[in-house]
């Protein structure tokens, strides 16, 4: 295990990664954290300053400057201000004077040289003589190495208390089969499971599971990324966020220094998140979504099966993201239009950066719009299920009216292929999650098969919601026609939470939640979004999530893509109405933007 750790430690940057992950290391030792890694501000050379007893029981303030990988003359002294030596001479010339805090003042120092991997014998005697001449009664220097890095882990955060020989046995084997993503998933989820089936008495016992989570998912990360594959800590990152929500939702809402630290658990972990997704999509994926079929090819399968699975994930995965960066600028009980009158009523200070996080939410609505233009399976669905990840793309959509015309196409197209392939006993949209049930589908050409994989629907009743709400009578009255003559037996429903989801919503479980059917689709109406509404707008149950009560809307989302849940209409409250044909759209997509 300790090889594992040192290998991770060793492959991780300095700015944003290790510096990142050294602050809850530290916390689990029983060290005060002062001051933290900061972006724009100047540090002089101490990128985590800390109060607390050292290995002689001695209360010190260390000062810690953070390298990456192994020390090596570069690393050491060179021109660059980012090299080491730079940096130490900063805290005894400045730092130390003029920095420490007026209450720490009085208690001796440690200067600690911290990096992740080992100091090359090249300039191990620079590095003692430099030490030693600068050493003082006061001040001393500690070698915080990759392999003291990897025993602070292992007898701290993933002390055997806290990660029994079983469950590090499922990270060694998550991380070692990382080119595997369902196998490393399986493992790294039974790792979540086990601490999720017994969560800490207290709140110091549950942030200490929180970090933990973090540092084993940072280790799968890093491997991953080594390895060129970061699918499984995408998926891993996902399930995370949801079990560290669930276990700290109780701290949250507490007031003092408790909640204080849950909010920075729960925003490290989301911020890792965040940083594989970058890896994932911005990296590999997004730069293709312009380019015919490039990333159906990439699905690297001849089935057609496994490219429409895997671009619908894309697509929910995509637009997930998009809401996030939706949920920085939109009030707290959910998503609304982002249109200039309500971006003017935004912070003025904030201007340049709401207009910033505008330009990226632009950026990914136009790139989805090309990935579903470019990808013609994403225009016909094998899965009823499916609906999640099309409504999680018609809400992104949603928020900027310049993207509205493209829901109006992509809902166009869904319903048109869909009612061709049932009438002729095509690929259309079915019940089963089953992998071969799909492969075989349709398995008889026969009415009695049509109306046992049609029971049910969330796709149909959500496309009419959206058409009604675009004002496409057109498209509504297709879908009304096609329940009477052919979908009589199916019930047209929906999901929404109910008093139990709080309990099992962020944890996956079954068994919760309510269903609302007989959404009526009927010729000449909009009666399928005014009972929707109705209900979402009556409902109480979702504003009771404690996601939605600490204004973190997108977690509900998070666990409806993770774990396949229609997404509630509540969340659509306030964007169906505002999305009508008589809000003008700023731009239809046209060309190579058209769905």
């Amino acid at each position: 295990m300790k090889l594992v750790i040192r290998e991770y430690l060793a492959s991780l940057r300095e700015r944003g990664e290790l510096d990142a992950v050294l602050p809850d290391l530290l916390t689990e030792l029983g060290f005060t954290i002062y001051s933290r890694p900061a972006r724009g501000t100047r540090q002089y050379g101490v990128d985590v300053a800390a109060v607390g007893n050292g290995r002689d029981g001695v209360r010190r303030v260390h000062l810690f400057s953070v390298k990456s990988g192994d020390l090596d003359r570069n690393e050491w002294n060179t021109a660059s201000p980012q090299s080491l030596r730079p940096s130490l001479d900063e805290i005894l010339d400045h730092y130390i004077a003029s920095r420490i805090p007026p209450e720490y003042a009085a208690l001796p120092i440690a200067i600690c040289l911290t990096f992740g991997g080992a100091i090359d014998e090249q300039v191990r005697a620079e590095v003692t003589g430099y030490m030693t001449r600068n050493t003082t009664e006061r001040i001393s220097y500690e070698e915080w190495n990759g392999d003291r890095l990897a025993d602070v882990i292992l007898d701290g955060i993933l002390r055997e208390g806290l990660l029994p020989p079983v469950l590090r046995s499922h990270l060694r084997k998550s991380v070692a089969m990382v080119e595997e993503p369902d196998v490393a998933l399986d493992h790294f989820g039974r790792l979540l499971r086990a601490l999720a089936d017994t969560p800490g008495a207290t709140a110091a016992a549950r942030l200490s599971q929180a970090r933990m989570i973090n540092i084993c998912l940072w280790i799968m990360f890093v491997w991953a990324r080594e390895a060129n594959n970061v699918e499984a800590p995408y998926r891993a990152s996902e399930r995370a966020k949801l079990e560290v929500w669930h276990l700290l939702k109780a701290d949250i809402g507490r007031s003092g220094k408790t909640a204080e630290a849950a909010g920075f658990v729960i925003n490290e972990l989301f911020e890792l998140h965040f940083v594989i997704w970058d890896e994932l999509f911005e990296k590999k994926i997004l730069p293709h979504a312009n380019a015919r079929h490039a990333l159906s090819s990439a699905v690297g399968s001849h089935a057609s099966l496994d490219v429409n699975l895997k671009l619908f994930e894309l697509v929910g995965c995509l637009a997930l993201r998009g809401l996030w960066l939706v949920w920085q600028l939109a009030p707290a009980k959910g998503p609304v239009v982002l249109n200039e009158e309500y971006v003017r009523t935004l912070p003025a200070m904030l201007a340049k950066v709401n207009n910033a996080t505008l330009a990226r939410i632009d950026g990914l609505c136009m790139q989805l719009i090309q990935i579903i233009s470019n990808n013609r399976a994403l225009l016909s669905p094998i899965g009823d299920w499916q609906a999640i990840d099309i409504g999680l793309a018609f809400t992104l959509l949603a928020c900027r009216p310049a993207t509205h015309g493209a829901i109006d196409q992509w809902t166009e197209e869904l319903v048109s292929r869909s009612i061709f392939a049932f009438n002729v006993h095509g690929r259309y949209p079915v019940i089963s999650r089953s992998y071969w049930d799909l492969v075989d589908h349709p398995s008889e050409r026969s009415e009695e098969y049509r109306q046992s994989s049609t029971e049910g629907s969330v796709l149909y009743p959500m496309l009419a919601q959206w058409a009604a709400a675009r004002g496409r009578q057109d498209v509504f009255d297709e879908l009304a026609e096609f329940k009477i003559e052919s979908l009589a037996h199916c019930t047209f429903q929906t999901w929404l939470p109910d008093d139990d989801s709080e309990d099992n919503l962020y944890l996956g479980r079954d068994d919760h939640g309510a269903v609302l059917i007989g959404v009526p689709v009927t010729a000449g109406s909009q009666d399928a979004l005014d009972f929707v509404l109705e209900e979402a707008v009556n409902n109480p149950h979702y504003d009771a999530l404690s996601a939605v009560r600490f204004g973190h809307w997108p977690i509900v989302l998070t666990a409806c893509r993770c774990y396949r849940l229609p997404v509630p209409p509540q969340v659509w409250r306030d964007l169906l109405p505002a999305v009508g044909p008589l809000v003008k759209d700023e731009h239809h997509p046209t060309g190579d933007d058209a769905c």
